[in-house]
């Protein structure tokens, strides 16, 4: 059974324009990184791709909650909140 330790790594677009670029990433990283694909019977640059859209997709969803955020604090302001107790309310609410 191929283990899946990437959500995304099923879920490739082989028709998608690809262009190379060089990273460089600590030794010890792309170690794990290479010990991780072999379990799950991949190659070390699929998973890395993997990971990096799943980080994309999660940082997306945490940029939309932030601007929604914002948004409702000036929705707030405009409607005569205090910048204190708008203050309150969202550290009371976010974590």
């Amino acid at each position: 059974m191929k283990e899946t330790l990437c959500q995304c790594q099923t879920t490739q677009n082989e028709n998608a324009t690809t262009t190379a670029i060089t990273v460089d990433i600590p030794a010890d990283l792309l170690e794990q990184l290479r010990e991780a694909a072999a379990v799950a019977k991949t190659d070390y640059q699929s998973l890395l791709l993997c990971y990096a859209r799943q980080g994309l997709i999660n940082s997306g969803a945490q940029l939309k909650r932030g601007q929604f955020v914002e948004h409702v604090k000036d929705v707030l302001e405009k409607h005569g909140v205090q910048t204190n107790v708008i203050e309150e309310i969202f550290s009371k609410f976010l974590y």
